[in-house]
């Protein structure tokens, strides 16, 4: 598990439910990717009250904040979070539909590149893979 390092401010002006979710987030790790349901109820066993639209404004104020990854995996059901990380690819297998994290970056010249070839700023990007995870290969 990579290790994530937060500004002490980072939580500054987030309400105290958002707070909660950005905790439970951290505390999940990089390459642990919950989907907001699980989030919500992860939320709920420390704050009953909460309710599923404030945890979906709390995580798309964190994601617009920089503290949390929205990941939209291409197959996959829905959006799973995770904290900021390093560049990382991600990985669906699309046996089982489990989402996991990939060690790969796209160079920056690439992008420069790119960007050039086509005539376009690229300002940021993302790697998803798919196939079949080594559970499921090992079940074949």
């Amino acid at each position: 598990m990579t290790e994530i390092m937060i500004s002490p401010d980072a939580e500054t002006g987030l309400s105290k439910n958002h707070r909660l979710v950005y905790k439970i987030v951290l505390e999940q790790g990089v390459g642990t990717h919950l989907a907001m349901t699980q989030l919500f109820e992860l939320a709920r066993t420390r704050q009953p009250a909460i309710g599923f639209t404030t945890v979906y404004r709390a995580l798309t104020r964190l994601r617009d904040a920089g503290l949390v990854a929205e990941i939209n995996v291409p197959g996959a059901e829905c959006a799973v979070y995770e904290p900021m990380a390093p560049p990382h690819a991600h990985f669906r297998c699309t046996a089982c539909g489990s989402v996991s994290d990939v060690p790969f970056t796209i160079a920056d010249d690439v992008s420069v590149q790119l960007g050039r070839e086509n005539g376009i700023a690229i300002e940021h990007a993302e790697v998803a893979f798919s196939g079949w995870c080594a559970s499921c290969r090992a079940e074949r």
